[in-house]
Formats: structure tokens, C-alpha cells, sequence
């Protein structure tokens, strides 16, 4: 399944030309988005991907979504004669040495101590060597076979560069009538084999902050809480986390005002919101641009489904920018902090250890 998007995202990834392929969480079918420019203009679908901070210097990416039936060979033909576009290897951040990262910390921890910030994430940059052999398009095949539960994209772009990410974590989902909502946060290691989770204070803490502002933004916007499922343990790679889920009464949210309000959560920024968001400007020591950012399809009016941008990296032209953070309170300390970040990375990393190329259409 997938063969004619594989091999429309192979031209157009040769090509440079911006686009998009993903999967969804739970279903087998890619999906393929791409700069307007280049398709029939109609009423489509937006692939729309936003960058963390919206009042940073980083565009918000609008492709436009395909329909399966316009993946003919005589399309696939027109795409084989456009002309090299502009490259999408953006500048990477530099590399967060483990001493710029606990200078960091420190000075994170010391802005919660004053009593204005209860909560910040603090993320880093790891750099990987790019695999001689590596191939974007490949390297997505390998995370969509691996990880059938996560929000699995490659997108290139000459504004953001090329992304490539499998995130558990759903930002929203509206349907006309209702809207469904994650909170997600607190992480330990993955248990092997299998046994019962222990959540420290500290862990139980942060997740309440995040389903706190979810409920406060449900509450801003008259959207009645229709059900209310957790906190429960769920697995993602090799870490767990505490996950609440919401669904909401929706028929009247605008999408785009809602999510000014939503995002970013505390699970990706802090509490109170803008005093997270300065804090990390302030002593994160890099622009995120696209990390904790969020993608998905959405009309703008009546339905959307968007995901954290987590789990992901970036493609430079002999590096790969791993992405990795985590909440930082009172009671974080900085080594178990770097540690919970190397084990998020291993998300992005093992699969390049492993990375094999794979044919059209192989997906689990």
C-alpha cells in the first residue's frame, strides 16, 4: 500500500520541490501534500506546518493536500519535467553541549525559584552524522513500519528546510461537532519486559499542569467536556508517558483562534504560558523553529487534525539535528534531565542505526 505516493514523494524530494508525505496514527494509507504551485487549483485540504513560537521569525508552511485519484502516470510524467527547484537544506542550530545544557537548567530552575514560572521545557540539539546511504524517503518508510502508532512525516520546504518526525502526541481532532484533545506529559523509561509504572510526584505534577490548561482553554471557549479518559500509561519508543484524553463539545470553535489559545501547551513550552515561552527565548540557547511546532490536515473551518511536532529531526547537508527536551519544576534534577533527553532522541537515532532501504509499499 502507498507504492504511488512513495514514488511521487522520490521525484518530488529529487526535484526539490516543497512537499509533504505522511500517515496517520493507526492506518497503513500515506498521504501526500504539495506547494500549491505545482496542482490544479481547487478547494483542498491544508498539510499545515507551524513553527514552535509564534512570534519568531519562522513562516507557517501551507501545502496543499492531494487526492488519491490525481496520482496518474501522466501527472507522476509532468512532475518528471519540472526543472530543479530551489534546495531545502536550511542552516541546522549548533550542537547543545552537555555544559551549555546545564547552564541552561540552571538558569531555567532559577526562574521557577522566583515563584513567576512553575514549569519550562528545556530541549537540546544532538547531532547524528548523515549514513552515507541515507534517503529521506527511505528513512520515513522505516519509522511508518515502526512506529504504527505515531504521526509519521517528511516534509521539504525552502523556508523550513527538511523534517522528518514520528510524534505520539495529538495537539487537536475536530470534527464538525467535537473536538478531541491529548494532554501528554511526564516520562520515564520504557519498562522491558513489561511491568507496572510508578509515577514520581514530580511526573504526576506536570501532567496535571498540561490537562489544567487544556481544561482552562476548553472553559475560555464554552466547549463542554463530553468525556474525560485518564491519566493512563502510554508506551512510545523507548519511554512512557502519562496521557489524558479529551473530547469536547466543538460546533462554533474557530480553529485558528482556538489554537492561539492552546498552543503551545505546557507539555512543549511552560506555566503560565508566556512566561514559559520567555524563559526558554531567554536560556534555551537556539531557535527551535519547527521542534514543538505542530502538523497535520485541516479545511480551517470544520476539521482538523494536527500533531506536536516531537520525536523528529532535521536534515543538513552532512548532519542530522535531533530534537529532545523535557519539563523542567522544582523538584527536576539537571543529570536526570539530560538522560531523559538522550532516551527521547533514541526515538530518531536507532532507527538510523538500523536504517535499510525498503520497497514501495512495505508498511506495517
Amino acid at each position: 500500500m502507498g507504492e504511488s505516493e512513495i514514488s511521487v514523494a522520490k521525484i518530488l524530494f529529487s526535484k526539490k520541490i516543497p512537499f509533504c508525505i505522511y500517515r496517520f496514527p493507526g492506518k497503513k494509507n500515506f498521504h501526500l501534500a504539495i506547494d500549491a504551485a505545482f496542482v490544479e487549483p481547487k478547494e483542498r485540504k491544508t498539510l499545515w506546518f507551524s513553527p514552535f513560537d509564534p512570534s519568531g521569525i519562522n513562516k507557517e508552511i501551507f501545502f496543499s493536500v492531494l487526492n488519491e485519484d490525481e496520482l496518474t502516470s501522466s501527472f507522476i510524467s509532468e512532475l518528471q519535467v519540472i526543472p530543479l527547484q530551489q534546495k531545502a537544506v536550511a542552516e541546522l542550530p549548533e550542537e547543545t553541549t552537555k555544559e551549555n545544557y546545564f547552564r541552561s537548567f540552571k538558569n531555567f530552575l532559577q526562574e521557577i525559584e522566583s515563584g513567576e514560572l512553575k514549569k519550562a521545557v528545556l530541549s537540546r540539539v544532538i547531532y547524528q552524522d548523515k549514513p552515507t546511504d541515507f534517503h529521506p524517503v527511505d528513512f520515513f518508510l522505516k519509522l511508518a513500519t515502526d512506529y504504527s502508532d505515531a504521526f509519521v512525516h517528511l516534509s521539504q520546504h525552502p523556508d523550513s528546510g527538511m523534517w522528518i518526525g514520528a510524534t505520539p502526541e495529538l495537539l487537536i481532532q475536530k470534527s464538525a461537532a467535537q473536538l478531541h484533545i491529548m494532554a501528554l506529559a511526564g516520562t520515564q523509561a520504557r519498562h522491558h519486559p513489561a511491568t507496572p509504572y510508578q509515577w514520581r510526584p514530580k511526573e504526576e505534577e506536570e501532567h496535571l499542569m498540561v490537562s489544567e490548561h487544556v481544561e482552562t482553554i476548553l472553559q475560555q471557549f464554552n466547549c463542554k467536556t463530553l468525556k474525560k479518559e485518564g491519566p493512563y500509561t502510554i508506551e512510545a519508543a523507548q519511554v512512557a508517558h502519562l496521557r489524558t484524553d479529551y473530547t469536547a463539545e466543538g460546533k462554533n470553535v474557530d480553529i485558528k483562534t482556538f489554537l492561539k489559545k492552546l498552543h503551545p501547551t505546557p507539555a512543549v513550552g511552560g506555566l503560565p504560558v508566556e512566561k514559559g515561552l520567555e524563559c526558554i527565548r531567554k536560556f534555551e540557547g537556539y531557535n527551535r523553529s519547527y521542534y514543538c511546532g505542530f502538523i497535520g490536515e485541516t479545511d480551517f473551518k470544520d476539521d482538523a487534525h494536527l500533531f506536536i511536532n516531537l520525536r523528529c529531526l532535521q536534515v543538513g547537508a552532512d548532519k542530522l539535528a535531533v530534537y529532545a527536551g523535557g519539563g523542567i519544576t522544582a523538584a527536576s534534577n539537571a543529570e536526570a534531565e539530560w538522560n531523559e533527553t538522550i532516551l527521547k532522541s533514541k526515538t530518531m537515532t536507532n532507527k538510523l542505526l538500523t536504517q535499510t532501504p525498503l520497497k514501495h509499499g512495505i508498511v506495517g
